[in-house]
């Protein structure tokens, strides 16, 4: 099974988390990074985070997963996985580790 680490962010919090990896890197595994359901969150306000994926899948292999319930439903069109719960986060990692397998 997967052991992903798993990051708490609010709105608030994302910019300075995003410009403190400049310092303290990413680590070398699959991320989960939870959002805060009582912020209003919008497509936008997920571009860094949409960067930072990209990034780490082409350095590590690795993916990296939000949990925000509202904007899973919303059935957003971005290039990253947005799941509703923790589990299914998990579960979408798994598939892409699957999915690496099959293309090696």
């Amino acid at each position: 099974m997967i052991e992903p680490t798993i990051i708490t962010l609010s709105k608030r919090e994302i910019a300075d988390w995003i410009t403190g990896l400049k310092e303290i890197p990413l680590p070398d595994n699959h991320i989960v990074i939870e959002l805060g359901e009582t912020d209003k969150w919008q497509k936008k306000d997920l571009k860094p985070l949409i960067s930072l994926a990209k990034e780490h899948d082409k350095a590590h292999k690795k993916t990296i997963a939000v949990v925000n319930k509202p904007l899973a439903l919303e059935a957003l069109e971005v290039e990253m996985h947005i799941a509703p719960t923790l589990q299914e986060a998990i579960d979408l990692i798994e598939l892409d580790e699957i999915e690496r397998d099959l293309w090696k």
